[in-house]
């Protein structure tokens, strides 16, 4: 096979592969064959593509042949970088696709634009341009040049609704690959507006913006803060995610120029730069909507111009993001929305600010360190603000999660809009003593289960070492007592397949209801989930459970990624008894489907009698409820914990008058 692809590295083979970059690291770890790298540093090392293919090839892991994938190898391996940058900026939309304004195309080019064209009817315009820009920017996603995910982007647009009918201009000023702009057309912004200081990209949202929603956007090039290319431009609303922690050229700022009421930033302060840049484009009664940094809201260099904005009523809401969005993964760096308003010169400035802390929302604690699930949390941030925005102050506040601030409790010497503080004093007292309540009680009924589970595991007996004759899954399979179902690697075909609830192999490991969804057609159907079928994660933690037994809740869901199916003859094999072996499974967090699958397969079930299965089956179901009364009994304790010391701290609860603390005498606290 010819290697007419560059060297490609980890995260082109993710892409590549169509896996996660988590994938390909673990692949790397856990596999020696995996091929060795030819170059590159340890820091970014550089694989042969075509003998990663081969190694995929070996284990039944081909890499998908989609037109993404199809697009992204084909750039590879046709394209440099530079040529990229270039047909980006030469491209028109030909209503079918794109074609170069360069009299010239190279055979190499035409079949880029081909294949651009038929990603585009696939996956859409924006991934057919974007993944054309990611390789111009050098083959992987450059900080520099980020885009906003499109969830942020929709909740940043739709925290424009207020404005109603009076939102038709808005303008990005660090429009990137214009996907803000494409948000806002989506709320009916009909006059569009943008300027990046990176060609390629400014190119790139004039190519996007109209493929996605049918208007011309006025893209210009340049630097917005130092060379503005609409001085004139009085926007309805401004959008804008602008880099951040970067020298924005403070020196070369004038000291007359109107933007800067409120003060010249400092020279590492550029999300102020932004902020008052954002404010001057706005009509009055106009909003914008930063996404910024958490650490502007209290470092201390900037207290000056954010006490001007309080004072001034341009600032209405900062509203913090929960830390480690999956959105947000380009940058470490937690982020908060800041919505600004043009003060209305006529009327008395705003008293009041909404600080809302969605770290703080249920749905981003359950899920810390995990996939947080988006949609409660954006709703909740667009109730809150709707509430506030039109003046239901009370409505706005929600114990936990946000809080109307007046501004005059804001004016101290630090100026800290922090949200989470703020929102964590705000609570009821009798809203978090029925919570404590609630939590003790819950806490009480968890030891109680815990204690009967423990109870039960013990009741066993020592025995002198087993002389069971086995069988591999493999072999019970040949013979019909056992089946092994799982999702098939690769999408369904038809795009119009209706989409079902799935049980993931990550809501198999955590307990957690179903959260996924496949895609069925009569080309790739859905696997039903039975009653009593054994439900096994192809992954999972250390202290997870190896598996699930399906019951009435879970009957009738499919069966979703990264999950599999062991499926017993009920007359030849209880399914506890074998989901007991199954759990023993030493390797079973190995990665990559093909270790799974196949130490799975290699697993020995002891040939018992159905009278004796049942014996050990109830055994291991006793173990398995032990394991899931500790995790509840945990869940209580952190609850109750969380509870009571946001109660005291808040001072919404105190000890007891007969209180007595018994490690009164010992200074570090604990017991004698």
């Amino acid at each position: 096979m010819p290697n007419l692809i560059p060297p490609v590295t980890a995260t082109e083979i993710s892409q590549l592969a169509g896996v996660t970059r988590a994938t390909v690291s673990n692949w790397r770890k856990r596999h020696d064959d995996f091929p060795k790298p030819i170059g590159g540093t340890d820091f970014r090392p550089l694989f042969d593509w075509n003998a990663v293919q081969a190694w995929l090839a070996e284990r039944g892991q081909d890499a998908a042949d989609t037109p993404l994938l199809t697009l992204r190898t084909q750039l590879r391996s046709t394209l440099s970088s530079a040529d990229a940058q270039a047909l980006i900026t030469q491209l028109t939309p030909t209503g079918t696709g794109w074609a170069s304004a360069e009299h010239r195309t190279t055979a190499a080019v035409s079949g880029v634009l081909r294949t651009l064209a038929e990603v585009a009817e696939s996956e859409g315009p924006r991934a057919a341009l974007q993944t054309l820009a990611d390789h111009a920017n050098g083959g992987e996603q450059n900080v520099g040049l980020y885009r906003t995910p499109e969830p942020v982007a929709t909740l940043m647009a739709d925290l424009l609704r207020p404005l109603g009918a009076g939102l038709v201009r808005v303008l990005d000023p660090a429009c990137g690959s214009g996907s803000l702009l494409i948000a806002a057309a989506a709320t009916g912004a009909t006059e569009l507006y943008g300027q990046d200081i990176a060609e390629n990209q400014a190119a790139l949202a004039r190519l996007a913006v109209p493929a996605e929603t049918d208007i011309e956007p006025d893209i210009a090039v340049g630097d917005s803060l130092h060379s503005d290319a609409f001085p004139e431009l009085s926007a309805d609303a401004v959008l804008c995610s602008p880099l951040s922690g970067r020298d924005w050229g403070a020196d070369r700022a004038r000291i007359d120029d109107p933007r800067w009421i409120f003060g010249v930033p400092r020279r590492t302060d550029s999300e102020f730069a932004w902020i008052q840049h954002a404010l001057a484009h706005l009509r009055p009664g106009g909003f914008a909507v930063l996404l910024l940094p958490a650490l502007a809201a209290s470092q201390p260099s900037a207290r000056r111009i954010r006490a001007a904005l309080l004072r001034a009523g341009a600032l209405r809401a900062v509203i913090a993001l929960p830390p480690r969005l999956p959105q947000l993964l380009w940058t470490r760096l937690t982020l908060q929305l800041w919505i600004m308003a043009k003060p209305d010169p006529d009327a008395p400035p705003p008293d009041a600010v909404l600080l809302v802390d969605t770290a703080g929302s249920e749905t981003a604690q359950s899920a810390a360190g995990e996939a947080l699930d988006w949609p409660p949390i954006a709703d909740t941030v667009r109730r809150v603000w709707s509430a506030f925005a039109a003046g239901r102050q009370a409505e706005a506040e929600e114990p936990g999660v946000a809080t109307v601030v007046r501004v005059v409790d804001l004016l101290d010497e630090e100026v800290d809009l922090a949200p989470g503080p703020r929102v964590r004093l705000a609570i009821d007292p009798g809203v978090v003593a029925r919570e404590a309540d609630a939590a003790l009680a819950r806490l009480r009924t968890a030891i109680a289960d815990l204690t009967a589970a423990a109870e039960s595991v013990g009741r066993l007996t020592g025995v002198p070492g087993a002389t069971w004759r086995t069988a591999t899954v493999s072999d019970l399979a040949s013979g019909g007592a056992i089946r092994v179902l799982r999702t098939p690697s690769k999408a369904a075909g038809a795009d119009d397949g209706a989409l079902r609830p799935a049980l993931t192999g990550r809501d198999i490991a955590t307990g957690a209801p179903a959260s996924g969804a496949v895609r069925a057609d009569a080309a790739t159907p859905a696997i039903d989930i039975e009653v009593d079928d054994i439900l096994v994660p192809t992954a999972r933690t250390a202290r997870g459970p190896a598996f699930r037994i399906a019951g009435p809740a879970e009957a009738g869901l499919a069966l979703g990624p990264h999950a599999q199916i062991v499926r017993t003859d009920p007359q030849r094999f209880d399914p506890w008894f074998v989901a007991g072996f199954l759990g023993g499974l030493d390797d079973i967090a190995a990665t990559g489907t093909t270790g799974i699958h196949s130490a799975l397969h290699r697993t020995r079930i002891p040939l018992l009698p159905p009278a004796e299965q049942r014996r050990y089956g109830a055994a291991f179901r006793d173990v398995h409820h032990l394991r899931a009364t500790l995790t509840s009994a945990g869940a209580a304790v952190d609850h109750i914990t969380e509870t009571v010391t946001t109660g005291l701290v808040a001072g919404a609860l105190a000890p007891a008058a007969d209180n007595t603390n018994k490690n009164a005498n010992n200074s570090r606290g604990g017991s004698e």
